[in-house]
């Protein structure tokens, strides 16, 4: 597969309600030049010089992670989607997909579910995350990075933007066009989507026009005169290739959330300079332990989402071996939803008015009034708020186990008798002489 990002050339709605840009990346397989993947994310601008912006953001490791996430699950249909979208309504074979894959039987959309075993990505710092490189490593994916300026060498993924920009991007409201000569006037006034409905949107255009659209690049060999489409050279692959369900286990997805290394006091554990607590008595008995993990000098490992942090998971290293869900000490006094950007937000502003960035309540009345702010309505120069930060795909940290299809198949294996052998012409010339005057049982008789 080939991994990149680019701009969306569509402006979009920020937590504030103020006018933003937007990221999109996305995974092309390069055999069926299937779309297994989308992600949109807000790009904001930071405040301060160069290198020391504080407050901005755009594509990171972990959307990345969300990214490769979506790879192994069938995208879920919605109700509002056009009903051609549906994996029912396309090229692909559904009935062979259902009998290896539960999953299938729900209502799916038209986009394939295909497991990397190779990505192509550039040297975006994003892309150069030890965490990126971990969730490869875990979810058994080799990395090829591609050289730096050269385009060709992700050319299917450059072709991918320009199809994206001509038959999604430019119909949707707020496009900005390749440049101030093609946007217009009025185009940051005019009605705009939040990212989560851009995010809705790009993958169901995927479903419905670019998954079913013939591709040029795309024949077969037993019709060579025909051009197919995405999802109809994947129902071509799909007998050769085979398809096997690979569903994220419960201990991978804990894996792809965001790793921290912490200490177990009488406190908690601290995260990102918030505190957290469980009332589990399992949590109570690591105290002053010694995790055993000697590169972290004996800390114990933590992990958190960055767009959901009001709960994050330790794991038990000493007895257990299990996570642990712990909470954030003051949850209760955020009832709206919250981000790490909205907490970075409030510890800037708590100590440009003179306090400390460890004064977690302070931070929390912070986060609070930000979001009365937006209670109060858009001001002049903004559009209707949106009705919270964005939060990226939820990624669940304690999924269903894996479905074994072999599940309650027992085989006798003393009742299984061996196939006999059959004739294999010439096969007298293949056995060693006989000695000792033997009659040879494998040698034909003589006339």
């Amino acid at each position: 597969m080939q991994i990149d990002t680019s701009p969306l050339k569509v402006k979009a709605l920020g937590d504030n309600g103020s006018v933003i840009s937007a990221e999109l990346t996305s995974a092309i397989d390069v055999a069926s030049r299937s779309n297994c993947a989308v992600m949109v994310v807000p790009v904001v601008t930071g405040e301060g010089p160069p290198g020391k912006r504080i407050g901005g953001r755009a594509t990171r490791a972990y959307d990345l992670t969300l990214l490769l996430a979506q790879c192994f699950a069938p995208l879920a249909w919605r109700s509002h989607w056009d009903p051609m979208a549906l994996a029912a309504n396309s090229a692909l074979p559904l009935e062979e997909l259902r009998a290896s894959d539960e999953r299938f039987a729900r209502a799916v959309a038209a986009r394939p579910v295909i497991h990397p075993r190779t990505v192509i990505i550039d040297q975006g710092s994003p892309y150069l995350s030890q965490h990126f490189e971990d969730v490869c490593a875990i979810l058994g994916i080799t990395i090829e990075y591609a050289r730096k300026k050269t385009p060709t060498d992700k050319p299917l993924k450059e072709r991918f933007f320009r199809s994206i920009g001509n038959r999604f991007s430019q119909h949707v409201a707020g496009w900005t066009g390749t440049g101030f000569a093609h946007r217009g006037l009025g185009v940051e006034r005019g009605p705009l989507y939040p990212i989560n409905t851009l995010q809705d949107l790009a993958e169901q255009w995927v479903a419905l026009d670019y998954q079913q659209t013939p591709h040029k690049g795309l024949r077969s060999p037993f019709t060579p005169g025909v051009t197919l489409s995405p999802n109809e050279m994947y129902a071509q692959l799909l007998p050769m290739a085979g398809y096997r369900p690979r569903p994220i286990t419960a201990e991978e997805a804990h894996k792809l959330l965001i790793p921290a290394y912490v200490t177990v006091t009488d406190q908690g554990i601290t995260i990102e300079n918030r505190t957290y607590q469980s009332h589990d008595w399992q949590m109570r008995l690591l105290m002053d332990q010694h995790s055993g993990l000697s590169g972290h000098n004996g800390r114990f490992e933590a992990r958190y989402n960055p767009y959901r942090p009001e709960a994050a998971h330790l794991y038990d290293h000493v007895y257990t071996k299990e996570w642990i869900e712990v909470e954030f000490i003051h949850r209760q006094l955020l009832t709206h939803r919250w981000t790490q950007d909205c907490w970075e937000r409030g510890t800037t502003t708590v100590v440009d008015n003179g306090g400390r960035s460890d004064d977690q309540l302070a931070i929390v009345k912070a986060v609070r009034s930000f979001h009365r702010g937006l209670r109060k309505g858009p001001s002049k120069t903004q559009k209707a708020a949106a009705t919270g930060p964005f939060q990226g795909l939820q990624v669940d940290a304690q999924p269903a186990a894996a479905v074994d299809p072999y599940a309650g198949v027992s085989v006798d294996v003393d009742a299984v008798s061996a196939y006999r052998s059959l004739p294999l012409a010439g096969r007298e010339n293949l056995q060693p002489p006989s000695h000792g005057g033997a009659e040879d049982p494998l040698r034909p008789e003589a006339e």
